[in-house]
């Protein structure tokens, strides 16, 4: 056990803060790190990085590339040198503590915090030793993951280490070229650096949160799924080639560059590196790059209808409804990879009848509170459309801050406004045309997404007006057929239950959410950290607030749980999915969440509802 030094309270072995008055146990020293072993003067480890190929460079020069080596000032305890890199087909990943930097600028420097090997790359949770509210640098990730000038948490990052392209290092202008171009599409994670060294090539975007690798698990999809994440990508490579850029990279590679969000639903690119130019002026190799591009997209939809890579399978693996689209893809049929997603819309709709939405809802105030500034909404009705009923659902978490009444105010705004944009404005309007496949103006998320930003606009007029601090969180979701879109500000949750999996699909929008993400802190450490009740997103705090959505097909017996952060702190994950699993109906799991948040300690207001896919 550790003794708490300040209030003598006895604390888990391991424990980085104590859970009665939150102070930190961590050593007073920093993260220490020994020199690998290998030659200890200068010139001897500058022959070592980069293998003999590259002269060493004079004193206090940087080395041309990313990766920096240690300056003799820097040769101490606690300097994280890189590793030597056997020129295998499997990467050594980089230790805990060390450093990845970039030559030009010494102010980009990124520790690796964990790493996840893969059979051709590497992935890093790691953190910007920058910090963004002081200007400072750190010296290594600090075992908080706060500033050890200013205490504020240090941005979290992920790294994709890969072998750099065959056909050579980016140009200056191309690498800013591709990162601009990250910032602007929903389905490729905005990149903040490409560090090129040598054969290898680390790709540092901005941490995505709870997060997933494509190709860990094999996980076989349903037909519906496997085209919903091959039009997420195939949007992400039109808009590389409207600007012009060719992915370029097929096969494992380039599936290992694909990782999973929203509860493993929303695919996204996370390394732009193997991206080359299109030839303006050639039209053939243009073509031939856009053609490379739309096999790689038929390679991507036989991985996930199989689990399997098409180089290594008969293609009479996918299912039949699946096999032309992947046909056509390596035949070169598709004159663009528009025209591949267009022919999507020709799959036929199931002939069973639509998925229908039962659900129940509960709210409580808590043991520790009186006033409840959670709201809960729900409503279901039918929308006739192509000759039959489509079952629609909407239903609402909000959980409000800001004291006195403020919090009530914030919540039932949110409330209000987001039902009436759904039921009379946008949404039910909007819904005369088929949504039952994967075009983007079928799929609603966008005025989801426009519902909540019309609540945040009306709590921050209410806020400057009436000089109050109110706030509120939202998780929302938008059930139409066998289509769910979920939206998400702050650090109310939606989850989805299937097969015995409780998987988060919104992202917390909180400091902690951060560092447990980037593997910085362990889950159970959430609960006593000094900073667990930050969050950095919520409605009503600034004019514009960025609205997470996501598009999620459902299954039969699928269940959507949305909540707020009064039962996810108390009750944990899998007991959750537990309850919701013995309960005889979803109202029945609403009352059972809520008796056990409360058993727990019930130290906030609780909101919860229950959506089963009948």
């Amino acid at each position: 056990m550790i003794t708490c030094p300040k209030c003598g309270h006895s604390n888990r072995p391991g424990a980085k803060f104590c859970q009665n008055c939150r102070a930190d146990l961590s050593p007073e020293r920093e993260l220490s790190f020994s020199t690998p072993a290998g030659p200890t003067d200068l010139l001897g480890k500058l022959k070592q990085l980069v293998g003999g190929a590259e002269p060493p460079a004079p004193k206090g020069a940087p080395v041309p590339g990313g990766v920096r080596p240690p300056h003799p000032a820097e040769v101490r305890e606690r300097t994280a040198v890189l590793p030597v890199r056997a020129d295998s087909q499997r990467l050594e990943p980089l230790q805990r503590g060390m450093v990845v930097s970039h030559a030009r600028d010494l102010r980009r420097r990124y520790g690796i915090v964990a790493a996840r090997e893969l059979e051709r790359s590497i992935y890093y949770d790691a953190l910007d030793l920058t910090c963004a509210a002081c200007g400072m640098s750190n010296e290594q990730p600090p075992l908080t993951g706060l500033c050890q000038h200013c205490q504020t948490p240090l941005a979290a990052v992920l790294i994709h280490e890969r072998r750099s392209r065959a056909s050579g290092l980016h140009s200056e202008s191309e690498v800013q070229q591709l990162i601009q171009l990250s910032a602007a599409h929903e389905h490729v994670l905005s990149h903040r650096d490409i560090i090129q060294y040598g054969e290898r090539t680390y790709t540092v975007t901005e941490h995505p949160g709870r997060w997933g690798v494509l190709v860990r698990g094999r996980r076989q999809r349903s037909p519906d799924e496997a085209l919903a994440g091959v039009a997420q990508i195939g949007r992400a490579m039109v808009y590389l080639h409207e600007h012009g850029f060719a992915y370029s990279e097929t096969g494992g590679l380039a599936l290992e560059s694909i990782v999973l969000t929203g509860g493993g639903t929303e695919l996204l690119l996370a390394d732009l590196n193997s991206c080359v130019p299109l030839p303006g002026n050639d039209a053939d190799a243009v073509r031939a790059q856009v053609n490379r591009d739309i096999t790689f997209l038929g390679s991507l939809l036989f991985y996930l209808a199989t689990g399997m890579e098409i180089q290594r399978a008969d293609i009479n693996a996918v299912p039949p409804d699946l096999r032309p689209f992947v046909e056509r893809a390596m035949q070169d049929h598709y004159a663009t990879a528009g025209d591949m997603l267009d022919d999507f819309s020709y799959v036929p709709a199931a002939p069973a009848r639509p998925l229908k939405p039962a659900f129940g809802q509960a709210t409580h105030p808590g043991r520790r509170h009186t006033h409840n500034e959670d709201a809960v909404v729900t409503f279901t009705f039918n929308k006739q459309q192509d000759g039959g009923a489509v079952p629609v659902g909407f239903f609402l978490v909000a959980d409000g801050m800001g004291g006195h009444d403020a919090g009530d105010v914030a919540s039932q705004t949110v409330n209000q406004i987001v039902t009436d944009w759904i039921i009379k404005t946008k949404v039910l309007p909007d819904l005369e045309k088929t949504t039952r496949k994967l075009t983007a103006e079928n799929v609603p998320g966008d005025l989801l997404a426009q519902a909540v930003q019309q609540a945040n606009q009306v709590l921050f007029q209410h806020g400057q007006t009436t000089g109050s601090d109110l706030g509120s969180t939202v998780a929302a979701a938008l059930v139409i057929g066998d289509l769910a879109m979920i939206a998400g500000v702050g650090d109310s949750r939606a989850y989805l239950l299937r097969g015995g999996r409780l998987e988060q699909i919104t992202q917390d929008h909180s400091l902690v959410a951060r560092l447990l993400d980037a593997g910085v802190i362990a889950a159970e450490d959430v609960r006593s950290h000094p900073q667990r009740n930050q969050i950095y997103r919520c409605l009503g705090h600034s004019e514009q607030v960025e609205v997470d959505t996501f598009a999620v097909p459902l299954r039969p017996a699928d269940r959507l749980v949305l909540c707020s952060d009064g039962l996810w702190e108390m009750v944990l994950d899998a007991d959750i999915r537990r309850i919701i699993e013995q309960a005889r109906s979803p109202q029945q799991a609403c009352d059972a969440l809520i008796d056990a948040a409360n058993r727990a300690g019930g130290e906030d207001n609780i909101g919860v509802i229950v959506v089963e896919m009948e």
